[in-house]
């Protein structure tokens, strides 16, 4: 008996020469795995080894650093880190204040208003501190009046914390009221798609974890992908609804092309327009010219 191989047989991945090299060298797990992070684009070896049913985590991290060794792999860099804020200068002292307050109409408005959104009564100090912002780092008055709104709704009434969420903002590039309007309301929807998809996933949206939130931002925001997609993606988890293992389903139809749930669906070897019949099944004409089948004999024993 001979066999050949099928021309439908799924979808198909490149696999490099690498691993043909390494055949001898690799374990059962290694080719595993190989064959799961050149179909999935996933390196978490938590993702790996709920995946692949492995013992635990440390032999999906041991194939890894085989792949890593043999060249496979490389390490993931991170990003460039953000580029370091301008030293700030001390705050006014109390002269200077007065004669900024003088100079400029803004700075009593600012300090009036700043008290308002931030819900409590400042000291001497934290007013010279709160008009330094505006004073000797020129941060607009609008954009510190939004900042100070926006921590005030989350329980943060102090300058200090206005002064912190602020350096934030720069990092995020945020240096005009109009881009802290932009900025916030791309929050707001962030915290709505986190609340849609804790739901999806069937978990409080207050057990989402930094991680999980990352992974979720990338869903909407770096795939383009709907809540019915993701959706999708849970009904594709094998009864997994971690956030990473989702990432997992969802990166892997990013690199795929698929942008649609009909995609997805369609995307098996036994599902949608990759449905290939080889043969096509008898009609009744078909049946009735085939010659009868002659009855079988049993061989008398003599």
């Amino acid at each position: 008996m001979t066999y050949r191989l099928r021309s439908q047989t799924g979808d198909s991945i490149a696999v490099p020469q690498l691993i043909f090299t390494n055949l001898t060298r690799a374990t059962g797990d290694h080719m595993r795995v190989a064959l799961y992070i050149l179909a999935t684009h996933s390196t978490d070896p938590k993702d790996i080894a709920h995946a692949l049913a492995l013992k635990n985590v440390q032999a999906a991290q041991k194939a890894l650093d085989f792949w890593h060794g043999v060249g496979l792999l490389e390490l993931e860099r991170d990003a460039a880190p953000p580029a370091p804020l301008p030293a700030k200068q001390p705050p006014l002292t109390a002269e200077e204040l007065r004669m900024a307050a003088m100079r400029d109409p803004m700075v009593s408005t600012l300090a009036t208003e700043a008290q308002a959104y931030l819900g409590q009564s400042l000291g001497q100090k934290d007013i010279q501190r709160l008009v330094s912002l505006y004073v000797n780092e020129s941060i607009p008055v609008d954009l510190i009046l939004l900042c100070a709104a926006h921590i005030s709704s989350q329980g943060r009434h102090s300058v200090t914390q206005l002064e912190r969420e602020l350096d934030r903002w720069a990092q995020e590039g945020v240096t005009t009221g109009q881009e802290a309007e932009a900025y916030l309301q791309r929050l707001k929807e962030r915290g709505q798609r986190e609340e849609k998809a804790a739901a999806i996933l069937g978990m409080p949206v207050g057990a989402l974890t930094l991680a999980d939130k990352r992974c979720i931002r990338r869903w909407y925001e770096e795939f383009g992908y709907s809540d019915a997609m993701v959706e999708e993606a849970v009904l594709h988890g094998n009864g997994s609804k971690d956030p990473k293992y989702i990432n997992g389903i969802l990166k892997s139809w990013y690199a795929k092309g698929w942008r649609t749930p009909a995609d997805a669906r369609g995307g098996g070897s036994l599902t949608g327009a990759n449905v290939r019949v080889d043969r096509q099944a008898p009609s009744g004409n078909d049946i009735l010219q085939r010659p009868a089948r002659r009855p079988l004999r049993l061989k008398q024993e003599e």
